[in-house]
């Protein structure tokens, strides 16, 4: 039986585009180089794994990318958050599920520098845990993150019910012994419909 809904963050609770904010942001000239350099880089993964400071990544760069693009790339990766808005309608479907009585998580590869953004993301403003990767040296799908979440909130993973955009992500969390649903923005009442046929009503 399911007893607890646990949320990833980036395209599930906030916008997470990369490709979007490069041609909103920078010239179609730059593209090729930041998107090789910075966007597509594996920086992003070291640092939601702990593994990487944003002033080491941004030293890294910088040398890599045109002057012209420096400034606005540093303030990005020290702190990407300003340029991923949140998802309203989240919000909303996360009040329902806490008001029907189900303890809400947040478990995302992330920095803690989501902390600083918290009343700028209402969904986290709900959350009745929170377990960043970065803090913890691990990143999801690790078996390893799924475990030490569970761990942390004395959590059976048999009745926890994880949302993520990412299939290898709900892979994972499978493999591990959870529920699971590949979210979409865009079909909000498909997770509705796989709550529900776990038995989740709200």
């Amino acid at each position: 039986m399911v007893k607890n809904i646990v949320f990833d963050m980036g395209g599930v609770l906030i916008d997470f585009n990369f490709q979007k904010t490069l041609k909103e942001y920078f010239p179609e000239k730059y593209h090729e180089v930041l998107n090789r350099e910075v966007f597509m880089n594996s920086i992003w993964q070291d640092l939601d794994g702990g593994f990487l400071r944003s002033d080491e990544a941004i030293e890294m760069i910088l040398p890599k990318i045109p002057e012209e693009t420096r400034q606005l790339i540093s303030e990005m990766v020290n702190d990407f958050y300003p340029y991923m808005p949140p998802f309203p309608q989240m919000y909303d479907v996360i009040k329902r599920i806490k008001t029907a009585g189900y303890p809400v998580y947040l478990l995302s590869n992330a920095t803690p520098r989501v902390f600083d953004h918290y009343l700028n993301i209402p969904s986290l403003t709900l959350m009745d845990g929170f377990f960043i990767s970065a803090l913890y040296k691990l990143r999801k799908p690790q078996r390893e993150i799924y475990e030490a979440f569970c761990n942390k909130f004395s959590l059976k993973p048999e009745e926890c019910f994880f949302i993520d955009d990412m299939t290898s992500n709900i892979e994972g969390a499978k493999d591990f012994g959870m529920k699971g649903h590949v979210f979409k923005i865009t079909d909000i009442k498909a997770l509705e419909k796989a709550l529900n046929d776990e038995g989740v009503f709200f």
